[in-house]
Order: structure tokens, then sequence, then C-alpha cells
């Protein structure tokens, strides 16, 4: 007995959101009430999956074109029949139409697609139609911005071209432009009427030389990367709260001070100053989230803010300072060279530090320890490296100069080619020099997480001070680790290594859950 067809309507269309449009389509064979079901199915998605299983057949290569040019002509056939039903029951709320094509004359065919989309009143649409002919674009129905019910218009490889006389998406919410060409006077008029925008996406598009906007104020969120022609942008949107931008090293003149309440600002690639940087900085009160990436016209910045939660500095290559106040800053990530840095920000809970390498000599280890003193207040680091042999602090160094992280309690290296990196008991003793007192370690590569658990007795007496600790400002490991719980090491050669190095080197070790229990 098929009981899920008597389920109520709702629910089998929930059911069907949740297949590929292949498996729903197949749905409507298997009764009259899974047919009923289907035609009015509000969700339509004729991506570019659906079009290579049907079309491509690559693994058929024996197929005739006359078989092939078939099976084309049904399935737009059966597109255009499901839109033309759809159409008459005004049922469509959400679709995509994603497709490449060679020939010229489908282009009329889509048009008329898109043509029935617009007289059901969508409500989401996704347009992708990519020309494989060079140099040549989709030249996209000047009604479909002039769609009163579309919610959200995500156009693709597609051409917005003069005239377009009447656009008008009074309903428009949500806007992303992809890889489209768009000339600046059809944007402006396209932004400028389009009352309820809040959030709005442009990527990759040619034409557009400046980006001008004014007067949304339901405008939200903005996202402007890698449109290779961009030379301004222009932001007036008093409640604008979330800013992207992506550039291509190339000049280009960006002013948002005019936005008061931005809260999330990043920038990458990014040609800005540290004059530009300053002057609009100050401007934004309320920011919680700075993303820098690549602005490599950056030397010497301050921050200073009472909002700001979450950091980000990454390859700002010619960055020679960096002096941040931030008392609510939660999150920090750098990657960079060991650069004079000066950091009050007592919250902090989380810190990724990556150092691009230069020369690495006693010079550098003295900078990158001082550096690393920063975050000693930072309750979870994590320390990322090529290899993880520039994490191996020479041992004449460990003498002189105190651990930098005695108070971070987990520590966590990622090596990025484990290949290369040295071995495990070497960076161990070396990442517990540098956090003399952690309660959890961790050496991520490749290979899975190596992780080290520590327990350790409270003294108040260091006892003979063998390791040279008496000046550090807590007791380290060797004095009072007590037990140890270590989970994926494997390999027997590398057991033994770290089961040798810990009894040798803690002097009231108990016990190693893990690793081998004794020499």
């Amino acid at each position: 007995m098929d009981r899920i067809s008597e389920l109520p309507e709702p629910i089998l269309q929930q059911i069907l959101s949740l297949l590929p449009m292949k498996q729903g389509l197949q749905t409507s064979v298997l009764s009259k009430r899974w047919r009923h079901v289907w035609t009015n199915f509000p969700v339509l998605e004729f991506d570019r999956t659906f079009f290579d299983a049907k079309i491509s057949n690559r693994s058929d290569t024996r197929e005739s074109i006359p078989e092939r040019q078939r099976k084309i002509d049904e399935l737009f056939n059966f597109v255009e029949q499901t839109l033309l039903i759809h159409r008459n029951l005004k049922g469509i709320r959400r679709f995509t139409l994603e497709i490449s094509f060679h020939d010229p004359e489908l282009a009329s065919l889509f048009d008329r697609w898109i043509g029935y989309l617009l007289e059901s009143n969508v409500y989401e649409l996704k347009l992708g139609i990519l020309v494989l002919r060079n140099g040549e674009w989709y030249n996209l129905p000047g009604a479909v911005l002039a769609a009163k019910s579309v919610t959200m218009l995500t156009l693709s490889y597609c051409k917005l071209r003069l005239p377009y006389s009447d656009i008008k998406l009074l309903s428009l919410k949500k806007l992303s432009l992809v890889d489209v060409y768009i000339e600046d006077e059809i944007f402006q008029n396209l932004v400028a009427r389009c009352p309820m925008i809040e959030d709005m996406n442009l990527s990759g598009c040619c034409g557009l030389k400046s980006f001008e906007v004014f007067g949304l104020l339901k405008l939200k969120s903005v996202e402007v990367k890698n449109n290779r022609e961009l030379e301004k942008v222009e932001m007036q949107a008093l409640n604008l709260q979330s800013f992207e931008y992506s550039g291509r090293y190339k000049p280009c003149e960006i002013n948002l001070v005019p936005c008061k309440s931005l809260k999330t600002l990043k920038l990458c690639m990014a040609a800005i100053t540290d004059e530009w940087f300053h002057d609009h900085f100050s401007e934004f009160p309320l920011l919680e989230n700075l993303a820098l990436s690549d602005c490599r016209m950056l030397e010497s910045i301050r921050i200073s803010s009472h909002h700001l939660k979450r950091l980000l500095l990454c390859r700002c290559d010619f960055l020679v300072e960096v002096e941040i106040d931030a008392p609510s800053l939660c999150s920090f990530k750098y990657n960079g060279d060991t650069i004079p840095f000066s950091l009050n920000s007592p919250a902090l809970l989380q810190s990724d530090i990556h150092f691009c390498l230069s020369v690495i000599d006693t010079a550098w280890y003295v900078q990158m320890i001082e550096f690393l003193s920063k975050f000693n207040h930072s309750e979870v680091l994590t320390l990322q490296s090529i290899t993880g042999k520039n994490m191996v602090v020479p041992n004449e160094l460990r003498e002189s100069l105190l651990p930098p992280l005695y108070n971070v309690k987990h520590l966590k290296l990622k090596i990025h080619k484990p290949l290369m990196s040295c071995a495990t008991e070497e960076l161990v003793d070396s990442l517990l020099w540098i956090s003399p007192h952690p309660e959890t370690l961790f050496i991520e590569s490749g290979f899975g997480t190596k992780t080290f658990k520590f327990i350790y007795k409270k003294l108040t007496e260091r006892g003979e001070d063998s390791c040279g600790c008496r000046s550090v400002p807590i007791i380290c490991w060797r004095h009072c680790l007590q037990e140890i719980e270590v989970e994926n090491v494997s390999e027997a050669e590398e057991r033994n290594k770290l089961t040798k190095f810990f009894w040798e080197n803690a002097k009231i070790l108990e016990r190693i859950d893990g690793l081998d229990s004794e020499l």
C-alpha cells in the first residue's frame, strides 16, 4: 500500500524540495497524486547538472547526432511545457536556469521561457545563460528589470544593455550580478529604482567603472569583488552594516565615510594607504569585524576601537608597525612577518598566527618570541607553519629568553607540509617551552591531529631547577606534570620516542595513556 501518497500536499512538496530536480521530476510518473504535486510544486531548478545529465551523455560515444538532437528537443520541450503549466497556475516561487549554448537561435527560446516566468509572478529568479561563442553575451530581456514580484535576482554571464526604459524592481531585496556585462549608466538606473534592496553583490563584472550607491535606506550588505574595470566606489548608505571589497591591486577610489553604521569591513587587494585607513576607521564607531588582506600599500596602522571583536591582518607585506587598542577583541588572525607589534586586548580568546618566513636566524627567533609574548593572555592560540621547523626554538635561546606564552591554556600547531616536518618529539619539546603549562597541545598535519592532554600537580616549590625556569612566573611542565593522555599517535617509532621524551623530562610523571606505559 502506498501510504506516502496519502500524506498532505505540503509534506509531499517538502519531500520534493529535498530531491534533485531529476529525481523530483521522476516522481510525476508514480501516480496521479504525485503528478498533481509536481505540477503545483513552486520550485523549479534547471541547472547545469540537470541539462548535462540529459544532453551530454559522454558515456555513450556511439550515440548518433540525430539521436542526441532528439533528446535535446525533448528536454527543451519538457522545460517549456512545465513552464506553461506553472505560468497558468501562477505557481513558480523560485526558478533557476543555468545553461551553456552555441546556437544563437536558442536565445529567443530562453527569452520566451523568461517571459513565462515573469507572468507567473516568480519571487526568486536565478539566470546563468552562457554563450559559448567568443565575445558574445546573452542579452537579458528588459522585462526582467521591471518584474514587480521578484525579491531575489541572481544573474550570470549575461549582458545588461541600454536601452532599458522601465527599470522598476520595487520588491527586490537581494541582487547578485556575477560575470555580467553592465555599464555605469544602467547600473545607476538599476540601484536607484530598487528602493527595498537590502543585499547587493557584484563579482567579476565587465563594463562597470563606477560603483555609486546613494540613499538606499534599507541596504545592509554589499560585496564588490574582482570587477576588472572598476575605478571608483562611492557608498552613501546610512544603514549599511557590511561591506566587502576585493580588487586586483589596481588603484580604485573608495569612499565609505558616510556609512556610520558599518559593523563589518573586509578589504582584499585594495590600494589603500595609511592615511585612507586612519580617515575611514575613525568614522566607524560601531565596527565589530575588520579584515585586511593583501593591502600592500599599508605600512603603519593604528587600530583603536571599543567595539571591535574580530580582526584579520593577512599578507599586508609592507606593514612595518601595528598598534591595536581593542578592549573587546576576542578573535585575532595574523599572517605576516615578525614586526613591531602593540596589543591591548584583555578579552582576547582566540589567536591564529602564521609567520611568513624570511631569513630564519637568531634575530628572527628573538623577534618571533617577542611577537608571541603579546598574546600570552589568549586562551586558545594557533600557530601555523609550512613545515613546523621554524617553531623549534634553538636551545641556546631557551636558556636566555622567557617563554612567551606561559598563560596560554590550549596551543595548536598547524603544519602545511607534513612530509618536510621535523620529529614530533622535537616539536613537542619546543612547543612546551613556548607554552610551558598548557592544558592541551595539538599538532595538526595532513596525517591527522596528534592530541596531548596534560594534568598537573599543584606545587609551591620547583625543587631542583635543572631546566633553568626559575624566572618564569609559573612552574613549568617538567616539575609538575603528573598525567598525560595522548591520541592519534600510531607509528611505533614515534610512540617510543615520545614515551622516552616524557619519562626522561617530567620529574613527577605517574601515568601516560595512549603511548607505551614504560620505556
